[in-house]
């Protein structure tokens, strides 16, 4: 087998075009090797070719051959065939067309590898590993030299630091061409009964440019650091402050303009009818003087936060939402999907989708802290190029600020100067126009001096909706930038939430002022009654069972919306409540219990024992005594299971005086899931057999302990002690009499609450 070299372009990569510029079909393929191959007659020895195969990867073409001779001289005559077809390419000087280099003919001595692996190209680096013994560089030499120069060979493992024999070898040739013919040629070939199999080694290239910039990080990282910096500053910057503007004055927003407002309702809406808007839907006729209020607190100059709280599910995002109905400027930002968030990373990302901060680069600070690592582990010391969760917080809030200065209303001078020009230009005279024929209002038509309904508002829902780690400089940040908002007078700032330490958060931030605060509460049954109604717009519901209903499901707007969407899909007042209730009681005792799968994953700040006590207490009182509960024998003076308890909503802490005062359940419809709790008498059995049990085991804790101390009192003075010690051991024995019936009390407690588990217990329905 004969192998021509050079005969179609080295592919080097999947990118390399080269070869579509030369044809490698069969035809092609006979035509080259027929200027290559002398004729049968020159050759002589019965030359015959019996098959061509192309190699377009390797850039030859391996050409099988036949000849006549005898058995003894079959090696001498290949060799001489192959330095006939030398000589006739020397003689006609056969050159490739697309390099204008000579082609060149090497015998195969051994088994070429005919493979197409995609990611395997020709490389002036090969791996010659031996099967068998090893062969020495002598050797490899010997056989390899006559394809190419050679720049290197290295044995590995070496034989002269290691203990193992040499398994490959590396051989580094000057050029490509002569390791794709060195390949082809060599690969399987037997040296003294040792198989030689050569693959293409991948060649690591060097880069001075990218080595001089390792080499020296204390010089490149700051220039990249401070042209990064340049670059964020010149472009993206006033991108960012564009963005969150935009998302302000709600420049983006089709149903802002009043063209869009005016086709739509010409259109579409004579089509179909339009739903209620959600805001207004959802707001109780008593929240109207609430409204009235933020309305007001709006239109005066920023001097003190809005501060809105109230239990979950109360309505204070629809009441805050309705007062901002027809503001212009303002920003939503949900502070609950931002502490959802699953590390600092989404966390930001989500805070900079809120506010309108676009473009973000998350990379870039974990970019800034794999370079710190590199120069500290390089130099000893940090180069601060990272910047923490908290400095990219505040970059993202300080862009805000700066974009909703820019947003606030000019001075009446300049902003009337600014109208006057306006005035004069066709294009106004024309929107004027078109808008009195749409009949929408004209800016103009407000008072010129007043400005202050332009002032932006920026309102922060569910404003502490998780108290974790990865949330704490959140809240504490978000305050301090409303602080800055409100001292400049540059927007008003509107915060909505249920947790009731809101406002030590708030006065660290803004100290010495006081907030205009509404807290709204559950609505009463007749305001709910009223809700359903309009919400149903119908009269055939049985007034007086859906009032029971109502009272028993409680004034929370969340339930009072589910029973409505649960009325509309035709199901019973009844049956609604049913559903309402057992799903309130599947939650509870999901969350308040742990009755979950995994009992790591949800791990509790308290006992099922202490809130069964809750659970008890609730169920026949409207409100529970928190320091009558504080200082039982449940919580022994323990107050963070109690906040706990409220934090996952399942209670709520009513406050007197400014201290906490009493316990009701988190929602007014827990109220009648603790009854159903109660009086599920297998469940309520069980809760009693662990509480009894703790209890049994506290007194027996203490009897252990007053046994101790009476052995030890006894022992003294030989067994008589004085009167005093005698006094203390007659005290410790009554408690211990004492103590003894209480056990004996638990025991029959859980003796009997053993026996209702087994007479009340009911098997499954099987259907």
């Amino acid at each position: 087998m004969l192998y021509l070299d050079n005969m179609f372009p080295l592919r080097f990569n999947g990118l390399d075009i080269r070869q579509w510029f030369f044809r490698s079909k069969k035809r092609c393929l006979d035509t080259r090797t027929a200027k290559v191959i002398p004729t049968a007659e020159e050759i002589g020895h019965g030359f015959t070719v019996k098959k061509l195969e192309a190699r377009t990867k390797d850039g030859g073409a391996l050409v099988e051959f036949g000849f006549k001779c005898s058995l003894e001289d079959k090696k001498a005559v290949a060799k001489e065939i192959v330095e006939k077809i030398e000589n006739h390419m020397k003689e006609h000087n056969v050159v490739a067309s697309f390099n204008l280099q000579p082609v060149r003919a090497f015998l195969v001595k051994g088994e070429p590898f005919l493979e197409d692996i995609v990611v395997r190209y020709p490389t002036p680096r090969l791996r010659v590993e031996f099967q068998g013994e090893p062969v020495t560089v002598e050797r490899l030499y010997k056989h390899l030299r006559e394809y190419g120069k050679i720049y290197d060979i290295a044995l590995h493992p070496n034989p002269f630091t290691s203990k193992e024999p040499a398994r490959y070898a590396i051989v580094q040739f000057t050029r490509v061409r002569s390791a794709t013919s060195a390949r082809n040629c060599l690969h399987g070939h037997l040296i003294q009964g040792n198989r030689l199999n050569i693959l293409y080694e991948r060649q690591l290239r060097t880069n001075v440019v990218k080595e001089w910039i390792v080499e020296h990080p204390k010089i490149t990282i700051p220039v990249f650091a401070a042209l990064l910096a340049g670059l964020t500053y010149l472009i993206f910057d006033p991108m960012r402050e564009f963005s969150i503007a935009s998302r302000a004055t709600q420049r983006f927003n089709l149903e802002e303009y009043a063209f869009y407002r005016w086709l739509r309702r010409e259109t579409w809406a004579r089509l179909v009818s339009a739903d209620r808007h959600l805001d207004q839907a959802t707001i109780f006729e008593e929240d109207a003087d609430d409204i009235k209020k933020i309305q007001s607190w709006l239109r005066e100059t920023p001097e003190t936060f809005v501060v809105v709280t109230g239990p979950r599910g109360s309505g204070k995002t629809g009441v805050v939402k309705a007062a901002l109905s027809d503001r212009r400027n303002k920003i939503i930002v949900d502070c609950e999907e931002i502490a959802n968030t699953r590390n600092q990373s989404e966390m930001i990302v989500e805070l900079a989708k809120q506010i309108g901060y676009f473009p973000v680069f998350t990379w870039i600070s974990s970019l800034g802290k794999l370079l710190d690592t590199v120069i500290a582990a390089s130099t000893g010391q940090s180069a601060g190029i990272a910047s923490s969760p908290e400095a990219q917080i505040q970059k993202i809030l300080e862009s805000a600020a700066i974009a909703l200065r820019d947003v606030s209303p000019q001075s009446e001078n300049i902003k009337e100067d600014n109208r006057k020009k306006d005035d004069k230009g066709v294009v106004n005279v024309v929107k004027r126009w078109v808008g009195k024929e749409l009949g929408v209002k004209d800016d103009q038509d407000r008072d010129p001096h007043d400005v202050r309904a332009d002032i932006p508002v920026i309102v922060f829902d569910n404003f502490m909706h998780r108290e974790s780690a990865q949330t704490e400089q959140l809240w504490v940040e978000m305050a301090n930038f409303a602080g800055l908002l409100i001292e400049n007078e540059v927007a008003h700032v509107v915060f909505v939430s249920s947790n009731v330490a809101v406002h030590k958060v708030l006065n660290k931030a803004s100290p010495g002022r006081s907030f205009e605060t509404i807290q709204t509460t559950d609505a009463s049954p007749e305001m709910a009654m009223s809700f359903i109604s309009r919400q149903l717009d119908t009269k055939e519901l049985d007034n007086e069972k859906l009032h029971s209903v109502v009272v028993a499901l409680g004034g929370r707007l969340t339930e009072l919306e589910l029973l409505v969407q649960k009325l509309k899909m035709g199901r019973s007042p009844s049956d609604a409540l049913e559903d309402i209730v057992q799903r309130t009681v599947i939650e509870i005792r999901k969350y308040g219990f742990n009755e979950t799968a995994d009992f790591d994953e949800h791990q509790m700040e308290w006992n099922s024992i202490q809130f069964w006590e809750i659970v008890k207490g609730l169920s026949q009182n409207k409100s529970v005594n928190f320091d009558g509960l504080k200082f039982g024998t449940f919580f022994k003076g323990d107050e963070k299971p109690i906040w706990a308890m409220e934090r996952a909503e399942l209670i709520t802490i009513l406050y007197k005086d400014g201290r906490a005062n009493s316990i009701r359940p988190g929602n007014p419809v827990m109220y009648t899931a603790f009854d159903r709790l109660v009086s599920d008498k297998v469940f309520a059995a069980t809760m009693e057999i662990e509480t009894n049990q703790f209890l049994k085991k506290l007194a027996e804790d203490s009897i252990a302990k007053f046994e101790e101390t009476v052995t030890s009192l006894s022992n003294i003075y030989n067994g008589r002690p004085p009167k005093e010690i005698d006094t203390r051991i007659r005290y410790l024995l009554k408690k211990i009499d004492k103590t003894q019936k209480d056990i004996e009390l638990y025991e029959a407690k859980i003796t009997e609450a053993k026996q209702m588990v087994i007479t009340a217990w009911e098997d499954c329905n099987s259907s």
